[in-house]
């Protein structure tokens, strides 16, 4: 559990995001998000591969302490994402579709992404009604705090967009959660806009 919610205080970090878009326009957002998508992008083969890390360390010559921090990163780390994309990377690319394609829905799309689906984690599991891998506490966790989150941005359609955020979570639909829950709120959300106006 302790490891669990470190993680989940990195993934809050997430929320930089849409406060970086309330704050700022949709260009800078773009363009911060692409910059830390280049970032992520460039750092996950060394994340990924060991020896390639000792290499960059050596030809960098750093010699300072780094063990504490690799350390972290392994507490941090799921167990499939030690030899695979980390969800980091798929956040990032999910936000950016988002604020690139449903711009008016970003900010309630990313934060239910980062909020929901930290919710979910914890209090699934405790869950007693399993689905799969995930639970039904877990799904009603989601489904709430999202709903809660888009009804006070007073989005349209709060409820459905929330149930389908809490669907694609509960279905684990690959490549990672943290890029499809983000699209198919936004796409419901712009579908749902374009029926009803």
């Amino acid at each position: 559990m302790k490891k669990e919610l470190k993680r989940k205080a990195v993934h809050l970090t997430g929320l930089i995001v849409p406060i970086v878009y309330t704050y700022f326009d949709r260009d800078f957002t773009l363009s911060f998000l692409i910059v830390a998508l280049v970032v992520f992008v460039v750092f996950e083969p060394i994340r990924l591969d060991s020896k390639l890390r000792e290499e960059v360390k050596k030809a960098l010559k750093l010699y300072i302490k780094v063990e504490d921090f690799e350390r972290v990163i392994e507490e941090i780390t799921r167990s499939h994402e030690r030899s695979r994309i980390g969800a980091h990377i798929y956040f990032v690319l999910g936000a950016l579709v988002v604020v690139w394609f449903f711009p008016d829905y970003a900010v309630g799309v990313i934060t239910v992404t980062v909020v929901s689906d930290a919710l979910a984690s914890l209090i699934g599991r405790f869950g007693k009604v399993r689905i799969g891998k995930k639970s039904l506490e877990g799904f009603f966790a989601y489904f709430i705090s999202a709903l809660l989150i888009l009804s006070s941005l007073n989005y349209p359609f709060a409820p459905l967009i929330a149930l389908i955020g809490a669907l694609t979570e509960l279905a684990s639909i690959p490549p990672d959660d943290n890029l499809t829950c983000q699209i198919a709120m936004g796409f419901s959300a712009y579908i749902f806009k374009s029926i009803a106006f």
